[in-house]
């Protein structure tokens, strides 16, 4: 998903770099050398509500990875969405395009992510990432935790509230959480709560200030991981970055706050650096990806996906499950491909190859 629809700064996790992990010499050359199949569209929002400084950095994107993918040697086209979804894409063949689907909605639903899928189906068109119910799910922590709940998916223990009284939550530390955002909106230090009275506050803070319920978990007060896969079927697992929250000796503060995630002047943004690929052991390696792997089939992620995973004694809770997340050149997903020795345009092109698998038939 493209960063601004949100809106958000565009900045991502800054992270430390290990070990590359090269692919290939085969797999390189086949995704450098190999003539296109197909042709692409980019299909992307732009929001009446952007500031200047969104649009520079939607342009920027687009323009990044349009010059990627002809170097490759794709014919690349791109077509703006605004609330006219089936109009932009109207004018390409599908039985030649692949759309690459950057939307996360329409003007005035930036949300709405589930409304583009519909349209490019009913036009015949193949396209990158999840189908409209698994973004629908996806979007919504409660009805994630339900479906991982459902499937036997390890996930923190708990429950949404629609109103402040919270007497019957008996788990702390507890996080609260806006139940329907994403780029980590709402989570501050304040989000950790120690008492049913610090519980009932934070609620309410939700309830007035997102106007959406609240989703409060069990606190897991361990190593945070990013875990990127892509695939369909058989899924790989990209190299695992780890969010290093060692300079905090406050558990409140060891979270991937909104200034952690986004604003480089904070000190919650330079005291959590992210380290890819991740200095666990092969044991809980193997742990961390079968769990993964394992709510990315649950929840029907399809091409490429990114699970949000902390680990308590040994064991992994799925946070988040995040279906067409950030692919822009410095957010998460991008950073493991780059670590497992591909280059942004070669992690486009491998995606759009996974989805061509569904064009129609000439």
């Amino acid at each position: 998903m493209l960063a601004v629809a949100s809106p958000t700064p565009s900045v991502a996790f800054h992270y430390r770099a290990r070990r590359i992990v090269p692919m290939s010499s085969e797999t390189e050359n086949a995704i450098k050398n190999e003539a296109p199949r197909f042709k692409v569209v980019i299909l992307h929002n732009v929001m009446s509500n952007w500031t200047a400084g969104d649009t520079e950095v939607s342009d920027t994107a687009i323009k990044r990875m349009r010059r990627g993918l002809v170097e490759l040697g794709y014919d690349v086209e791109s077509a703006v969405v605004r609330q006219d979804i089936a109009a932009p894409i109207q004018p390409f063949d599908p039985r030649e395009y692949v759309v690459f689907n950057w939307c996360e909605g329409v003007d005035g639903a930036p949300m709405a992510y589930d409304r583009i899928p519909p349209v490019l189906e009913s036009l015949g068109f193949a396209y990158t990432g999840a189908d409209a119910s698994a973004l629908n799910i996806t979007t919504d922590k409660a009805l994630t935790k339900e479906h991982l709940i459902k499937n036997n998916v390890s996930t923190p223990i708990s429950k949404t509230y629609t109103s402040a009284e919270c007497g019957d939550w008996e788990n702390f530390p507890a996080m609260v959480k806006p139940a329907a955002e994403h780029c980590s909106n709402g989570i501050t230090s304040e989000a950790i709560v120690d008492n049913v009275e610090q519980l009932e506050e934070r609620v309410q803070y939700v309830l007035d200030t997102w106007h959406q319920p609240a989703l409060v978990e069990d606190f897991i007060d361990g190593p945070e991981f990013n875990v990127s896969l892509w695939g369909n079927g058989r899924l790989s697992v990209l190299p695992l970055a780890m969010i290093d929250f060692g300079g905090f000796s406050d558990y409140h503060e060891r979270i991937v706050s909104y200034d952690a995630k986004w604003d480089p002047n904070t000190e919650a943004f330079r005291m959590s650096p992210v380290i890819c690929p991740a200095p666990i052991d092969a044991e809980l390696k193997a742990r961390i990806e079968k769990t993964a792997k394992d709510a990315y089939r649950v929840m029907r992620l399809r091409d490429y996906g990114r699970i949000d995973i902390r680990v308590r004694d040994g064991i992994p809770y799925v946070l988040d499950v995040n279906s067409n997340p950030d692919i822009t050149l410095e957010g998460g997903f991008s950073r493991s491909a780059r670590t497992a020795g591909y280059d942004y345009a070669q992690t486009i092109s491998r995606i759009l190859q996974f989805a061509s698998k569904r064009m129609p038939k000439p």
